[in-house]
């Protein structure tokens, strides 16, 4: 992704050029290094985003808008566990997968870094799954963490699992948008589009790259995490059992468009959270580990 200011590979003009822009691959990264880092992003986007993530929610599962930030924010804690422990382990996992790709020793390409961004998403579904369905049974029925965990619990593997593997979809195509397309995506406009308004810079390369790859894997990822929803809303399976019937239930009843309910709110969000990533990954990392930089 990112080159050394020693052995610049880039075309655009110095002047154009940001530190973050000649940073080496972050394969570089230790794995404890990556996991701070996803740490850092999920506590960012659970704290800025929140809102978004109630009213997605809310608009697929039918339930009433709101503006109270007391409901807006029921399982905020909860949210910020899960988008922590799923970040870092999707860069832990990623990081993972490049180096064995690439031997880390090389850049990987575009294809490598969608791959592994892939790999790695759906791998956190075993981490991300129990703690979102904390938090959506908070966001449903209020509780604390302890309590909906300790109830979600005592109903066993079935339930701890329920829809896990919609959300390691899910997580799969999300991951390889923002670790994979976004950065392709900003490094071509920068080496070729340094001249205009959309790569001049660092951050309106980065801004153009969100809106390509943002609406991308929001719109592949939204099905999943549909059917995802409604299950985890639903654990007594009153109306949605398994993937298939959910999947069935929801286009029997408002058509296939139901699979992309609430998909406004989880763009805007996304747009949002992949531009964040993006930044604290090429910026931030750098301050807090400039060793892996040099």
């Amino acid at each position: 992704l990112l080159q050394s200011t020693t052995a610049p590979r880039v075309t655009v003009p110095l002047s154009h050029r940001s530190s973050a822009f000649l940073m080496p691959a972050p394969n570089r990264l230790s794995d404890l290094e990556n996991c701070a880092i996803g740490a850092i992003c999920g506590t960012a986007d659970t704290t800025l985003l929140q809102s978004t993530n109630y009213w997605k929610n809310a608009q697929q599962q039918r339930l009433p808008f709101t503006m109270n930030p007391a409901v807006l924010y029921r399982g905020y804690s909860a949210n910020v566990l899960n988008n922590g422990f799923c970040l870092m382990t999707q860069f832990y996992l990623n990081g993972i997968a490049k180096r064995m790709l690439t031997g880390g020793a090389r850049e990987a390409t575009p294809a490598e870094q969608i791959g592994s961004g892939f790999a790695a998403g759906l791998g956190s579904g075993v981490v991300c799954g129990p703690l979102e369905l904390i938090m959506i049974q908070q966001q449903r029925k209020g509780g604390t963490i302890l309590s909906v965990g300790g109830d979600l619990a005592r109903g066993g593997p079935s339930i701890v699992s329920r829809g896990m593997l919609a959300l390691g979809l899910r997580e799969g195509i999300y991951c390889a948008g923002f670790m994979g397309i976004l950065p392709a995506v900003r490094k071509h406009i920068r080496e070729t589009y340094a001249h205009t308004p959309f790569g001049q810079s660092e951050d309106a390369a980065r801004l153009t790259a969100t809106f390509i790859a943002g609406p991308i894997c929001a719109f592949a990822s939204h099905p999943p995490d549909t059917v995802k929803t409604c299950m985890q809303g639903d654990i007594e399976q009153v109306r949605f059992k398994g993937y298939g019937q959910s999947a069935g239930v929801l286009v029997a009843e408002s058509g296939i468009a139901a699979l992309w309910r609430g998909m406004p709110w989880r763009l805007f969000r996304q747009c949002c959270a992949v531009f964040l990533f993006d930044k604290i990954s090429a910026e931030v990392a750098p301050r807090l580990f400039p060793h892996a930089f040099r």
